[in-house]
């Protein structure tokens, strides 16, 4: 429950990993200290005790910033009280009582808190701070906080005890790490199965919807065919010549129509047409339907024009009156 704190499900797999690492951290350096405090008084070796209680008190302050939500102040305090604990017990002990070992499961938890881009703000923040107090650890001597008189057989007991709790923290943050690496990489095969199968069930809508794309464009063609041969039959029907050039006017416009359908129906894509090859094929269809293809020689000069049919309909009924237009006042008297 402790280490769940703050974690939303509003926030990123990262964003949510590092909120639990936090919490954890805090659990363990609070439990770590307090056995280390513990150890004082059954051992009876010099600590400074009440700023080693802080340290104890700002990990259940930064878990309490993560309940309320705060996850990033939560975050900034525990790398401060990480850093400052640690630096903090180096001076106050001899080196030979190994404190410095504590800097092992530090490293480790750079890996487990950031994520490895130089965007991440708090990345920068954890490694920035460790790399500071690391140095101060390093070059600064801080007297005042050196402890006295400490005996040779305490040495001896801290050292044992530094050992086994550093190598306690390494090992299981090493073991958290493993964790998560393992449980990315099932997240990662399971999210590519789901992304596979997803992918074979939008590939198997998208051949359903060409499909019936494609039996639409076909029987949209066919009504309009039905459409030409019952103006065909209007045609017959009538004896006035002006009703008749209208019905076939009306009939080529229609044509022009089911072309582009015709058109669509036979391009592997369903969306788009060579204008160019229509042009020819309705010009021709036009000329044969005035019976002028002996007597008009048609020549075109045009690149490939590919167009969407929102666009080749309309341009389709332009060329279709305009050819229209040439047949009958051009060449007129060429049948």
């Amino acid at each position: 429950t402790i280490i769940l704190y703050g974690v939303a499900s509003d926030k990123t797999e990262h964003e949510r990993r590092r909120i639990k690492t936090v919490n954890l951290l805090n659990l363990i350096v609070a439990v770590f200290i307090s056995i280390g405090i513990f150890n004082h008084f059954v051992l009876h070796t010099k600590m400074n005790f009440w700023p080693t209680l802080s340290f104890v008190v700002f990990a259940f302050i930064s878990l309490y910033l993560s309940k309320i939500n705060l996850t990033s102040l939560s975050f900034i305090l525990f790398t401060l009280n990480v850093n400052l604990a640690i630096l903090f017990i180096n001076k106050c002990y001899p080196i030979e009582t190994g404190c410095y070992v504590f800097y092992f499961p530090v490293i480790v938890s750079i890996v487990l808190l950031n994520k490895p881009t130089f965007r991440d703000k708090f990345a920068l923040l954890h490694f920035s701070l460790v790399i500071i107090f690391f140095s101060v650890n390093l070059f600064v001597d801080i007297p005042a906080w050196r402890l006295e008189g400490v005996e040779a057989s305490q040495v001896k007991v801290l050292l044992t005890a530094n050992l086994i709790m550093s190598a306690t923290l390494t090992g299981l943050l090493s073991g958290l790490m493993n964790r998560m690496i393992s449980n990315q990489n099932i997240e990662i095969t399971t999210r590519n199965v789901r992304l596979s199968k997803t992918q074979e069930e939008l590939n198997v809508s998208l051949r359903e919807k060409e499909v019936l794309l494609a039996e639409l464009h076909h029987r949209v063609k066919n009504n309009l065919a039905i459409i030409s041969g019952l103006l065909n039959m209007q045609e017959d029907a009538t004896t006035n010549e002006e009703a008749k050039q209208i019905i076939y006017d009306t009939k080529t416009r229609i044509s022009s129509m089911a072309l582009v359908h015709k058109m669509l129906y036979e391009e592997s894509n369903l969306k788009s047409i060579n204008f160019t090859n229509y042009a020819t094929e309705l010009i021709d269809t036009l000329l044969n339907s005035y019976h002028l293809e002996k007597n008009v020689i048609f020549e075109k000069e045009c690149e490939v024009v590919i167009l969407p049919i929102y666009k080749s309909i309309p341009l389709g009924l332009i060329l279709n009156e305009a050819v229209t237009n040439c047949i009958k006042y051009v060449f007129k008297n060429a049948t």
